[in-house]
């Protein structure tokens, strides 16, 4: 009996020996695990209320992933932001603050704690601050209450890292019936320097002429990314005095 005893003691041996060596191989693996997803993760750079991924190439994209909704069941609270009662040209346009829209339809982008920001002095503002850090999906709108028939033309002044970057595919802009959107084909952003992130662009999203009088609105839906926004401008000719 001693002797079958002593035989199984070298048996035990190996095979705690065996267990060891899978656990360090698991250990290893884990560790190689951890190593390649921050490796992925260099490439991440974090702006306040931005989040953009560069390639190997140097090229960048915003990232579209989401981290926190502040989506609501309860209706859009859709307000007027400016009544149409005159002509007006671009050089002194009807404006409309984006910072005083309702955001509760809105998804926080990932690595953002608020969907405003408030950008130095040496990056002006009309209003102090704007809309970012909106991704998909997300909706926005603003109504304007016409008094009088006329032709409006409606901007955007917005930013955005990449250049192109197409403006159209990501959000879309609609006047009145969501079935007829707004076509800018402006892709012309970008960066420099000085500037990475509020480059502003006057961005012409459409015209429509004719307008009748009443409440209208203005609907925005975020399709892929949200460009950093300031302020929409309307100019107005053609009112009927």
């Amino acid at each position: 009996m001693k002797k079958k005893i002593k035989s199984l003691v070298p048996f035990a041996l190996a095979l705690s020996f065996l267990m060891a060596g899978c656990k360090n191989t698991e250990a290893k693996n884990t560790s190689s695990s951890s190593a390649q997803t921050s490796d992925s993760g260099e490439g991440f750079v974090f702006h306040p209320g931005h989040a953009t991924s560069v390639d190997d190439s140097g090229n960048s994209s915003s990232s579209n992933s989401s981290s926190s909704s502040s989506s609501s069941s309860a209706p859009l609270d859709v307000k007027v932001e400016a009544t149409i009662e005159g002509d007006k040209p671009l050089t002194d346009p009807y404006k409309i603050e984006a910072e005083d829209f309702d955001t509760s339809h809105c998804t926080l982008q990932s690595g953002c704690s608020s969907f405003t920001e408030s950008p130095d002095n040496q990056y002006p503002t009309s209003g102090g601050s704007c809309l970012a850090c909106i991704a998909s999906p997300s909706t926005l709108a603003f109504q304007i209450n016409v008094k009088k028939s006329c032709d409006i033309s409606f901007y955007t002044v917005c930013a955005k890292w990449e250049n192109p970057w197409p403006l159209d595919e990501n959000v879309v802009y609609s006047f009145d019936s969501e079935d007829d959107p707004f076509v800018s084909g402006f892709t012309e952003f970008g960066h420099t320097e000085e500037n990475l992130w509020y480059n502003w662009k006057t961005v012409k999203l459409g015209e429509k002429k004719a307008v009748a009088a009443g409440i209208h609105q203005i609907n925005i839906s975020v399709r892929g990314a949200f460009p950093d926004t300031d302020c929409f401008l309307m100019s107005v000719k053609n009112y009927q005095a």
